[in-house]
């Protein structure tokens, strides 16, 4: 029998440009003279890509994001005006805590009743009268005190009593004695009766009740006498007169 007429050589050829076919779309060829089909090729295996490093500020590759940076959140405004709000409600109620305790104590003073305080009589006495009123104390006039009488000086009995300096004011019990005046603007008043009485000096003012004798000298000094007929013996620029 022919090959053309063998029905199973016939299928045998029209099967073989089928698996031929098949085997080139695995990425299989057939072995020339080898009946028996080859194994399909493994799938190729690929690495992972490559990254390029990027600079620390660059742009992000396209398709890439980042998450946003955080952002920084100020004070609220309402906190800031909250404080500023309880500040001024401190202030103002400690400027109205001292309003009322002032105007408490002046309520006080000005309730009690009135009362003065007087000074005695004495040369420096003195009153401050304080009523119920808030307006200042009132100072009631001092009385002055009144002019000491001037201290008087004993001379010794017929003995010698001399008075110097300036501007001294002196009183002089003469005793029958003998007074020397001396110095500038001396006042000197002369008690009793005097043996003899001596000016010099300048500006002195003498006053004698009585005298035996008088002697000036100096300039522009006043001697006084009230009684008797002395002996004087006055300079230029000097007076003796009876008053």
């Amino acid at each position: 029998m022919k090959a053309e007429d063998d029905p199973e050589a016939r299928i045998r050829q029209l099967e073989q440009p089928l698996s031929e076919n098949g085997a080139v779309e695995l990425g299989t060829s057939p072995s020339p003279g080898n009946d028996y089909q080859t194994s399909a090729l493994p799938p190729p295996v690929y690495g992972p890509s490559y990254q390029y490093p990027q600079a620390p500020y660059s742009a992000p590759p396209f398709g890439v994001s980042f998450p946003p940076a955080p952002t920084r959140r100020g004070t609220p405004f309402g906190l800031i005006f909250g404080l500023l709000g309880a500040v001024m409600v401190l202030v103002v109620a400690g400027i109205g805590m001292l309003v009322w305790t002032l105007s408490s104590a002046t309520d006080a003073i000005s309730s009690r009743p009135g009362f003065s305080d007087a000074g005695d009589d004495g040369p420096y006495g003195g009153s401050v009268t304080i009523g119920p009123s808030r307006n200042a104390p009132t100072l009631l006039p001092t009385r002055l005190p009144d002019a000491e009488p001037p201290k008087v000086a004993v001379a010794p009995a017929g003995g010698q009593y001399s008075v110097s300096g300036v501007d001294e004011n002196e009183t002089i019990e003469c005793n029958g004695s003998n007074i020397n005046i001396s110095g500038v603007n001396n006042t000197v008043t002369l008690l009793g009766h005097c043996l003899s009485v001596t000016v010099s000096g300048v500006e002195n003012k003498v006053s004698i009740d009585s005298v035996d004798e008088i002697g000036a000298s100096g300039f522009d000094n006043e001697v006084i006498y009230h009684s008797g007929a002395p002996e004087v013996d006055v300079s230029s620029r000097n007076t003796v007169t009876r008053g």
